[in-house]
């Protein structure tokens, strides 16, 4: 890291306090929430309470001389059979010793790995007249990529809806866990509010609270007062106009972003950073991170994609994977709409050096033991893929320093530890959820692999490559269709 210094707080304290205080506004501007924040009232026909999760097969399936990584702990277990009945592992051991009953479907594991599905842990169901009738097309993206879970972080009712349709089987998709609407200010703002925000959404069925904007020092508290008697987690950004301190110190379950600390403790009322003063700086923060139990979201990936954007944005919508993203979520990547459109060359420097801090930080998460959640945030930041995605943040929180098992754990293991799920999924063990990938390669030799996948196992449905690359087939003639 050089010598420069960054300038993330602005000319001035007085400036920087300006923005922060109109961020809230223009989120409202920016994303068009006003009129989301008028649909957030719970459907009465919506149960408050998840469905259980139905297989999507009861049929007997083995997958045969397999290798097998629990992700429970960093081991290949080789030549291994596991069977699934009924949605659930009931099975598994050494191929010699596990016995497969007559009838079952056997699929053929040699030179393969199997492992729990993914969990991308930084969603945004589509949620805008424009697009969500989208949401199938964006559930087939992440299918198709081997992820099997999500957290939907900007909740709707709707959104409780497709949760509960997925649950029974009526709608292909992954497992859904879902916030409620945003609960922080200009949508509430007083102590009171807060709490009859929380209690709202505890009680029309939400998973987990989401903030995504400032509150009062008192409102903050309360917040996590109620919450916690509740009994329901709360994620989201920094408070901006508090800074990291409160959120330490309330504990807050899980930060949603690694830029977040940029403003809320590299930049906080302070110009950073030099060379010298940045080491123990992220070592001071991973190390209160870690003490306050606080899990983090680094989304590295939605910041890195900036630069390429302001580089060549027509190559980057020239991805071959872009043929598989409905013309409603893409039509605001394209350069009309583009958010970094008046980003200037001049100024990717800057975002690029703001993108190795977030790195360096999340390596010293790492150190401290902070756990940490694979999220994306696709897709209503710009050519965020969903699905696809996924995978590039799993192989740039390696070139953060995580090694490969670390970085699969925070994209199995970690999201259902973080969920209170850990008896449903995120791992490879008896009586868990049928949600697994079958990958041609070893992935701690190499993160890559986790994009080879030989199939996708969904609640004890197998879906193997060649009907995954028809799913997309079919996507991208239906994309191909509508742009005329």
């Amino acid at each position: 890291m050089n010598k420069q210094r960054f300038v993330l707080s602005g000319a001035s304290s007085h400036q920087a306090q300006a923005r922060r205080g109109a961020l809230a506004v223009l989120i409202v501007f920016f994303f068009g929430l006003g009129n989301v924040w008028a649909q957030r009232v719970p459907d009465p026909h919506v149960s408050a309470k998840r469905s259980p999760i139905v297989p999507l097969n009861k049929q007997t399936i083995a997958f045969m001389h397999v290798s097998v990584l629990p992700m429970d702990r960093e081991v290949v277990l080789p030549n291994q059979t596991v069977v699934i009945k009924g949605g659930r592992i009931v099975a598994m051991g050494l191929a010699e010793k596990t016995a497969v009953p007559d009838g079952a479907l056997r699929i053929d594991g040699k030179g393969k790995y199997l492992l729990p599905g993914l969990a991308d842990m930084h969603i945004h169901l589509p949620y805008n007249e424009s697009d969500i009738k989208d949401t199938p097309a964006v559930l087939k993206l992440f299918v198709a990529n081997g992820v099997t879970t999500v957290l939907n972080l900007l909740g709707l009712p709707a959104h409780l809806a497709l949760r509960e349709r997925i649950a029974r089987g009526e709608e292909l998709g992954p497992v859904v866990y879902t916030s409620g609407f945003y609960v922080n200010e200009p949508f509430v703002r007083t102590p009171d509010e807060i709490e009859a925000e929380v209690i709202k959404q505890k009680r029309a069925g939400y998973d987990i609270i989401k903030i995504h904007g400032n509150l009062t020092r008192e409102a903050y508290h309360r917040l996590f007062v109620v919450a916690r008697r509740e009994g329901i987690h709360v994620i989201g950004h920094a408070p901006r106009n508090l800074g990291y301190e409160p959120m330490l110190e309330e504990r807050q379950d899980a930060v949603a972003h690694a830029e977040e600390y940029i403003n809320a403790y590299f930049g906080f009322n302070r110009r950073c950073c030099t060379a010298e003063e940045i080491g123990p700086m992220v070592r001071d923060i991973s190390q209160a991170t870690a003490k306050a139990g606080t899990w983090v979201v680094p989304t590295l990936t939605i910041f890195k994609g900036i630069t390429a954007q302001i580089k060549d944005l027509d190559a980057v919508l020239k991805r071959p994977e872009m043929r598989y993203v409905p013309p409603a979520i893409a039509a605001d990547w394209q350069p009309a709409n583009n958010r970094y459109r008046k980003n200037k060359p001049e100024e990717i420097p800057t975002i690029e050096g703001v993108y190795g801090l977030q790195a360096y930080l999340v390596k010293g998460f790492r150190d401290a033991g902070v756990r940490l959640l694979a999220g994306t945030d696709a897709p209503v930041t710009a050519v965020v893929i969903p699905g696809f995605s996924l995978h590039e943040e799993l192989a740039n929180l390696v070139e953060a320093g995580l090694t490969p098992y670390e970085a699969l754990r925070t994209a199995t293991y970690n999201p259902a530890d973080f969920l209170d799920a850990l008896n449903e999924f995120g791992t490879v063990s008896l009586g868990r959820r049928a949600d697994v990938i079958l990958i041609d390669r070893n992935p701690l030799q190499s993160i890559n692999a986790v994009s080879e996948i030989s199939g996708v196992m969904l609640r004890g449905r197998w879906i193997p490559r060649a009907e995954l690359r028809k799913m997309l087939d079919e996507l991208a003639a239906e994309n191909k269709a509508s742009r005329g």
